[in-house]
């Protein structure tokens, strides 16, 4: 899974470039950068650099006008613990590979041999091994990691785990925070584990959910210049009567600002939509095997960026073999405690554009599916 994500992020990371696309203009972004010489201006000044693309791959996958916020006046802030801590690490990562060296970082290295290996197929075991041979022809000193495991470790406070959760193979239940020491399911009463190979020690479930926090990628997405500018646009374009060009100018966008108006007066809280369906992730020649991701879009970007590939986020893979049903809200049940916190407990958030924290929210504001889809979610 891990390979998917780096995959991906790669993918769209080429997309962007070879189609020569930058959201912000080069005045926009110098104009973000703090002057001031700080240790925390250091870290906005690393955020906005754009020398090191693989730096800003991770940013944006992090991934205007600023309507009612500036109405107010813009009070500067250091960034937040969490997002001093996050600028702090994309800094450590761009350091060179060893001194001296002007081509590569290890932020850099370490996505483009992740890309390899996902393109390619490659085992952990040849991955260790091209690494081994790679450093025995660098510099003594060198400051590539030696192999898979530490890679991960490394990358994973970027934002590229997840968590995996036990669940019961008929889809009952999540062996999941109350539930996290049940070793048979509450419901059908199947065991949570295979019987364990003659000598064996390691426990293994019969099912694994794999659960991606949204929080920290709504973050970033303040976080990162080529982004945070964008987050306001729902509020902030000029809306034509008879004219619906984003779902902002719809009814049900309207009828939501109306009865919650303590979420629409902070431009910067988050529309979500979600849309989930099943494909056979080994092809229609292979034997079936209905896998379940679920999508969060973000309607806060214009129209021509909310729907690309690189700003919808991955929340939730529900396995197979089978799909779910009706019993698919026990697998949305960690999508929908993290919505149901920042709804109400809210999120401390950085906006590098405003120089501001801020508590953010987010609101789910419906679901897209198929109608077989709509009825699993809907029973």
């Amino acid at each position: 899974m891990m390979h998917l994500l780096h995959k991906g992020f790669m993918e769209n990371y080429q997309y962007w470039y070879a189609h020569g696309e930058v959201y912000v203009s080069e005045r926009r972004m110098e104009e973000t950068v703090v002057r001031s010489t700080s240790s925390a201006s250091n870290m906005y000044e690393a955020a906005n650099d754009n020398t090191n693309p693989y730096r800003n791959m991770v940013m944006d996958a992090m991934r205007m006008n600023q309507g009612n916020v500036s109405q107010c006046p813009i009070v500067e802030e250091e960034p937040n613990i969490d997002a001093a801590r996050f600028f702090d690490l994309l800094k450590d990562y761009d350091e060179p590979l060893w001194d001296g060296c002007t081509n590569h970082s290890k932020l850099l290295v370490v996505a483009q041999v992740f890309t390899i290996k996902s393109d390619h197929g490659l085992s952990e075991a040849g991955y260790d091994k091209i690494i081994e041979w790679a450093r025995s022809m660098l510099h003594e000193e060198n400051r590539l990691k030696e192999n898979f495991y530490v890679v991960k470790s490394m990358m994973k406070p970027l934002g590229l785990g997840y968590q995996k959760i036990d669940m019961c193979p008929n889809f009952c239940m999540l062996y999941y925070l109350e539930n996290a020491k049940m070793t048979e399911c509450m419901t059908c009463g199947h065991s949570r584990y295979k019987p364990r190979i003659s000598g064996g020690k390691t426990l293994v479930a019969y099912k694994k959910l794999r659960y991606f926090s949204i929080t920290p990628r709504l973050q970033w997405l303040f976080m990162s210049p080529r982004t945070a500018e964008h987050m306001t646009w729902h509020q902030a374009h000029h809306a034509v009567d008879g004219v619906m060009v984003h779902p902002s100018d719809g009814e049900a966008w309207k009828r939501f600002n109306n009865v919650h108006p303590h979420f629409s007066v902070e431009s910067r809280n988050v529309h979500l939509g979600l849309c989930k369906e099943g494909f056979n992730l080994f092809g229609s020649f292979a034997a079936p095997y209905s896998c379940w991701p679920v999508i969060l879009i973000v309607y806060n970007l214009p129209p021509g960026m909310c729907m690309r590939p690189e700003f919808l986020s991955l929340s939730t893979v529900i396995p197979g073999l089978s799909s779910p049903g009706q019993n698919i809200d026990v697998c949305l049940r960690p999508l929908i405690d993290e919505l149901a916190q920042l709804w109400s407990s809210r999120a401390l958030t950085y906006d590098i554009l405003r120089k501001q924290n801020f508590l953010m929210r987010a609101a789910l504001m419906w679901t897209i599916n198929d109608f077989p889809a709509y009825g699993m979610l809907s029973g």
